[in-house]
């Protein structure tokens, strides 16, 4: 099986250039360790190591070499906060704009749940599906909060 990016995408030089663009420092050998690591990793450290950062920058440069149209990438991350940050690192970077949509996948395991297990299962089940806007549910709420009593 061929990988689906371009190996040379995680050259130093590349590296390098995609954190100074993001605006990353990468003092540690750990960091450059991750960020060369070409297989599936579960990325564990302190809150506020950088850990959202450097997966931002991994993806950014692996966004640059990206060769396949059906084969995606699958980020699963445990707040909405870290999958903002991400999303908008990846955003800030022309090529890492391609990781936003179909095949690839950022979000939360909540939201992963949902699509690819839960919907797909109520479908199956031919259980029409009704989806509350967060927006119309809120101002109900508040309407009948206000409401007197």
């Amino acid at each position: 099986m061929t990988i689906p990016y371009d190996p040379a995408s995680f050259t130093k030089d590349r590296i390098e250039a995609a954190a100074a663009l993001l605006g990353l420092d990468l003092p540690h050998q750990e960091q450059w360790d991750f960020i060369q690591q070409m297989i599936s990793l579960d990325l564990q450290a302190a809150p506020g190591s950088g850990k959202t950062s450097l997966v931002g920058l991994k993806l950014a440069l692996l966004a640059q070499g990206w060769r396949s149209a059906t084969r995606g990438v699958c980020v699963i991350s445990h707040t909405n906060t870290a999958k903002d940050e991400i999303t908008a690192r990846l955003d800030a970077v022309p090529a890492g704009r391609s990781l936003l949509h179909y095949p690839h996948f950022i979000g939360t395991i909540q939201s992963f749940v949902n699509t690819f297990l839960a919907l797909p299962a109520l479908r199956s089940m031919k259980v029409e599906i009704q989806t509350v806007d967060d927006e119309a549910y809120a101002a109900a709420a508040l309407r009948l909060l206000d409401r007197p009593r």
